[in-house]
């Protein structure tokens, strides 16, 4: 299958150039006019592209800081984030330019400023070495369990990251099952989607297509389709498709958080796991961004996002802490809840399950500083708690006043 899988993919690539447009990985082309180590205090991240978004968010806050740090970040995939880190080999640990050569276009590392806005910077010339890996998925997803030389990584998490099938808006499909994708990514085609050209994906090094491979029961490297380079590439490329026999025959697979933004040009199909007798949407309904079936356990496809830094006696390095500390405690600074909210992703404080594998099993789960009530007045505009501004305002069944409304802790 797999020497099918290349073969398809060899002969499709001038189809699909032609067809859709060159493919730009959530690339950074620009050429950059500073360098990144001249920034003050500088922070090196890689990995997922799918949290761009997020990495993003905490870099204002910490540029914005009277003794500001500067977050320096390149898209890489989520697999690439966890070698960075796992990899005894220093050569391996670092993060280097990469110019655009004949066709291939350029990625560049991004900075964050206080103002939101990024900026390309030059890495150094030998390379530069990353201090957070940044990924989609739990690191054995990607083939290590620990460090050959004996060091201690640990794995934080931040907030959950749920992935989706997408279609064009006008595909007149609704909803996917994990045998039907099973049948279209793992031999090619079956029933609704049975052309590869139209399948729009990732890579093995892809958080997304690695969380999405788990569930459908496909391994990450031997999917059927095209690698469209990055989530920018599948959303642009599937989006403008508008014929109507190519956008009933097109899929793709993005993060929440690129779909979300995209609702007007694509639609998110509902997901019916193996052993569930029918599909969920991430949200409580088509036009809803309360992740209700996330929170709740019955949507099947997400996980929390994972940034891995090595650590000494349980501590990350000062760089790697001054990112870190923003979002690894109990209570999330507003300012970066509202942006996860506002980025689709769901902060750790708002989910009613957890799961300690990739895809795994459920558990129910109450945080320790719960957010579930902002959470649904956020997304939804209202809830059935008890607003309050300290805790004595709270009844017993709710006690403590968290974010303005009464939780149970």
């Amino acid at each position: 299958m797999k020497i099918q899988q290349a073969r398809f993919i060899a002969a499709s690539a001038t189809f699909a150039a032609l067809l859709f447009g060159a493919s730009v990985a959530s690339a950074q082309t620009t050429t950059p006019t500073v360098t990144c180590s001249s920034l003050p205090s500088p922070v090196y991240l890689t990995g997922s592209s799918a949290l761009r978004n997020f990495v993003g968010v905490v870099g204002k806050l910490l540029a914005s800081d009277a003794a500001p740090v500067t977050v320096v970040y390149q898209s890489q995939g989520s697999c690439v984030g966890v070698r960075t880190i796992y990899e005894a080999d220093p050569a391996k640990r670092v993060i280097k330019d990469v110019p655009s050569v004949g066709g291939k276009a350029a990625n560049y590392a991004i900075y964050f400023k206080a103002d939101g806005s990024a900026q390309e910077c030059f890495l150094d010339a030998d390379g530069t070495p990353v201090t957070i890996g940044i990924s989609d998925v739990y690191a054995n997803t990607c083939g290590y369990t620990a460090t050959t030389d004996g060091s201690t990584v640990t794995d934080y998490f931040g907030p959950v990251q749920p992935m989706a099938f997408v279609v064009p808006a006008s595909s007149k499909q609704q909803s996917i099952s994990a045998e039907a994708a099973y049948l279209a990514f793992g031999t090619g085609g079956g029933g609704a989607w049975s052309d590869p050209r139209f399948f729009f994906i990732r890579n093995a090094s892809s958080g997304t297509q690695q969380m999405v491979a788990n569930s459908i029961g496909v391994p990450g490297n031997a999917w059927w389709g095209i690698d469209r380079g990055g989530s920018s590439g599948v959303r642009d490329q599937l989006k403008i498709i508008v014929d109507q026999a190519q956008a009933d025959k097109a899929i793709g697979i993005l993060s929440s958080d690129v779909a979300d933004v995209e609702r007007a040009n694509l639609r998110v199909l509902a997901y019916q796991a193996k052993e569930q007798l029918c599909g969920y949407l991430p949200d409580s309904s088509a036009t809803s961004r309360d992740k209700a079936n996330v929170r709740d356990g019955h949507y099947d496809i997400w996980g929390p996002s994972h940034l891995f830094a090595r650590t000494v006696n349980g501590a990350p390095s000062a760089a790697a802490l001054a990112f870190l500390s923003r979002f690894v405690t109990p209570r999330v600074p507003v300012e970066l809840l509202d942006a996860e909210i506002a980025g689709a992703l769901v902060p750790q404080c708002a989910m009613n399950v957890t799961r300690t594998e990739e895809v795994g099993p459920m558990q129910s789960y109450q945080p320790p500083y719960s957010c579930g009530c902002y959470f649904d007045a956020k997304t939804k505009g209202s809830n059935s708690c008890k607003s309050c501004e300290s805790s004595s305002d709270c009844p017993s069944s709710a006690p403590t006043c968290n974010f303005g409304y009464c939780e149970v802790q």
